[in-house]
């Protein structure tokens, strides 16, 4: 018997294809927490899907849990003609769908006047591949099952917003990825490539032994498939081989590959071999006496943003405070709150890691507003440490995320256990249990993220100029 294709199928496919391999084919099987599941996929909590389709006239909900149960009420509910299916289960053959709402629009099908069409609520605002993969998923199995296959595709956003998709622009992609994943289910391995997706695979330790046991290319940070493949049609196989090139010799092999990335690469390349970092240019950051440091802790189960924290430098003396929203009702307050302390401190520059802050900031600005003397010093003052690093030094690590670099450079994390996933998982069961040691956790997994980008300042400072 085939194993079963769903939709989280094609979001472990575009991730990792080793993850599908592996879920299929290994020996031990590996159960994750469902929150993490639900966290992985984008989803969100069924309270805060409820919330979004609130106002959905004639909503009826699948409840059994057997999935050949749920689909016997789905197509019950189909054939009754309800205008809105919650938590629906579409079956055919190995084919398992999970749309998350089915509803109802006017056309012609075996049901009568009317048909259905699949709707996700994801918490992203914008559409990426894996939601317009699994909505061809659903479009697939609803033709089988309705004798039509729906035209558009749709995500509702957190913001309720609708955004749909044209089913027929992606199905030749779907189709062919389809097709990769049957031949994965019946046995044959992808080859290996590391990629920031396959760390979200339970099975991203194996994946990465495997390349690092070959060597593969793909250990390179920020490398495209079409990169390697264009090095290994040149006759360049692994990193060894790769750092050993001089630049006259890899433009002559590649010629197609500009000279400025073939350059990036190679010594790429010779800093994993030799497990040193590289400078390629200088560091400029502004000086100051008092310098703030910035993260944010967000549920997005929820679309919950619960805690701005940051880190105050002035001179040696360092404190750490944090504004923190119990319940999505306090949101505001907790974002009040930072926007007076950064109108409290104007003049300093306010490092962060990664791009997601600037996405919050903005969100937040929009949707509670901010003084017109906070929005200028944030838009002055905000640094992404990460934009800086990118020209200037080339680290041995296939990942340049705030743990991989600031671990590199000797920072500790007190939690063991600490990354962004966990601190969801920590924030969910802080919710249920309020037990205070874990909000205590919480607070000091933000802290050491903030104390960490201060770490990795200091260190551009002293050491990239």
């Amino acid at each position: 018997m085939l194993s079963r294709i769903t939709e989280k199928t094609f979001y472990q496919y575009i991730k990792c294809p080793n993850w599908v391999f592996f879920d299929v084919h290994a020996f031990e099987k590996r159960v994750r927490d469902p929150l993490m599941d639900r966290l992985i996929d984008d989803g969100l909590l069924d309270e805060k899907q409820r919330e979004i389709i609130s106002d959905r006239p004639d909503m009826v909900e699948v409840n059994a849990e057997d999935p050949d149960e749920a689909f016997r009420q789905t197509l019950e509910f189909m054939r009754e003609g309800r205008q809105t299916i919650f938590h629906s289960v579409l079956i055919d053959k190995n084919f398992v769908g999970h749309p998350d709402v089915l509803e109802k629009v006017e056309g012609r099908s075996k049901l009568g006047d009317f048909y259905y069409v699949a709707v996700d609520l994801k918490r992203s605002r914008f559409l990426r591949d894996d939601h317009k993969f699994q909505g061809c998923f659903y479009a697939e199995l609803l033709e089988r099952i309705q004798d039509v296959k729906p035209v558009q595709g749709y995500i509702i956003t957190p913001d309720k917003i609708v955004l749909s998709y044209l089913i027929s622009e992606f199905e030749g992609e779907f189709t062919l990825t389809l097709s990769e994943i049957e031949k994965i289910i019946v046995g044959t391995q992808p080859v290996h490539f590391v990629t920031s997706g396959c760390k979200q695979s339970p099975w991203f330790k194996e994946c990465r032994g495997e390349s690092e046991t070959c060597d593969d290319l793909s250990l390179l940070n920020r490398v495209w498939r079409q990169e390697v493949a264009r090095l290994l049609k040149a006759g360049v196989k692994t990193i060894s081989e790769l750092s050993l090139k001089s630049l006259v010799d890899l433009e002559r092999l590649a010629p197609d590959v500009s000279s400025a990335r073939l350059e990036i690469m190679r010594d790429q390349a010779i800093a994993i071999k030799e497990h040193r970092h590289i400078f390629r240019g200088s560091v400029e950051l502004p000086v100051a006496k008092l310098e703030v440091f910035f993260d944010i802790e967000s549920d997005p189960l929820r679309d919950f943003d619960y805690l701005f924290g940051v880190l105050v430098v002035e001179n040696r003396h360092e404190s750490y405070q944090s504004f923190f929203a119990a319940t999505p009702t306090q949101e505001k307050d907790a974002w009040d709150e930072f926007v007076a302390f950064v109108e409290g401190h104007l003049d300093a520059p306010i490092y962060h890691f990664g791009q997601f802050e600037v996405e919050v900031v903005n969100r937040f600005s929009a949707r509670y507003g901010i003084s017109a003397i906070a929005r200028e010093a944030l838009e002055r003052n905000m640094i992404d440490l990460l934009e800086v690093i990118r020209p200037a030094v080339i680290f041995p690590l296939s990942f340049y995320s705030l743990k991989d670099i600031a671990a590199y450079l000797g920072f500790e994390w007190r939690a063991l256990d600490a990354s962004g996933a966990n601190s969801v998982l920590w924030f969910e069961e802080w919710l249920k249990k309020k037990n205070q040691k874990l909000l205590q956790k919480i607070l000091e997994y933000n802290e050491d993220d903030v104390r960490a980008t201060a770490h990795v300042k200091k260190w551009l400072c002293e050491n990239a100029v």
